[in-house]
């Protein structure tokens, strides 16, 4: 145990944290699937970058990207160099009579509805100077470029589908900061027993446990620091009872305060609150130096 009331307050806290973002950050990934969230985003990503959805659905139908996923499906990720080859295969088709040329791709951009996105494409070849490989490695440095735009796009859209799940979860799992915290500073028995399981996870080499772990070790505590209890105030639960109802508006204000806090916590990640974590727990797990040995 850690010996001091404000640490095991802290890395309860920080515990509960990690525990609700790592369910959330689950969740969102299950979102992802279900929606496809990354190959559609990949899809519109070509599509905008040259200027003709139709001419992304190509690039996608070639068979160095569609060999890549199952028959009817879209893949999450295309690396630059099968992208280059690929958009070559647009412009110019292989044929046996001889290797393409840089003439031959300078020809298929009239395959590429938007002027700007030829010129863009032709300025790339031309610098190129006569080099195919090195026409390629500019396309596939565009290609780059261009989903680094699209990385940070997806993961603005992936924080605030975080903050949404996070909201809900917290609202389900009655998950408000102000009444965790208030909960583990007056009971000295729950605080002993999250700071107990918060030194498991800080001490563990495996940071990403299952939903299922978790819920178990939430389980494990006697009474965790969340949850609802759903009988109000008067009807047989104790007035003092922190997981009750709100009975009031200024409970209901603290209490959206308090959930509020925790969704904000939540889309700062699992490894965020992991490493915070091990920051709080780790110099207490490691007791005080040892004495310097006399001379």
């Amino acid at each position: 145990m850690f010996g001091s009331q404000v640490a095991e307050v802290v890395a309860g806290v920080v515990f509960v944290y990690w525990a609700l973002s790592m369910v959330c950050s689950s969740l969102k990934e299950l979102v992802a699937r279900i929606f496809d969230m990354r190959a559609r985003t990949l899809e519109e990503a070509i599509g905008k970058m040259l200027g003709d959805p139709g001419l992304a659905s190509k690039i996608f139908a070639n068979h160095l990207i569609a060999s890549s996923v199952e028959p009817g499906g879209k893949p999450s990720y295309i690396s630059s160099r099968n992208f280059a080859l690929a958009l070559f295969d647009v412009l110019s088709s292989p044929t046996p009579a001889g290797p393409r040329t840089l003439q031959d791709l300078t020809s298929g951009l009239k395959n590429i509805p938007s002027a700007s996105i030829q010129s863009t494409i032709l300025g790339l070849l031309n610098s190129a100077q006569g080099d195919l490989d090195t026409a390629r490695k500019r396309v596939e440095n565009w290609y780059d470029d261009s989903m680094e735009r699209v990385s940070g796009w997806y993961k603005r859209k992936a924080q605030w589908i975080i903050f949404v799940l996070g909201l809900l979860l917290c609202a389900f799992l009655n998950g408000d900061t102000l009444m965790i915290t208030r909960e583990l500073w007056n009971d000295q028995t729950l605080r002993s027993e999250v700071a107990k399981k918060a030194e498991d996870v800080a001490a563990q080499s495996n940071p990403n446990p299952t939903p299922a772990q978790i819920a178990a070790t939430l389980r494990s505590i006697s009474v965790p620091p969340i949850g609802w209890n759903l009988s109000r105030p008067g009807s047989g639960a104790e007035p003092t009872d922190a997981r009750s109802i709100p009975g009031c508006a200024s409970d209901w204000i603290w209490k959206i305060i308090g959930v509020l806090l925790t969704t904000f916590a939540v889309t700062l990640g699992a490894p965020f609150w992991f490493d915070l974590l091990n920051t709080v727990v780790n110099p207490r797990l490691a007791g005080n130096p040892p004495e310097p040995a006399p001379r």
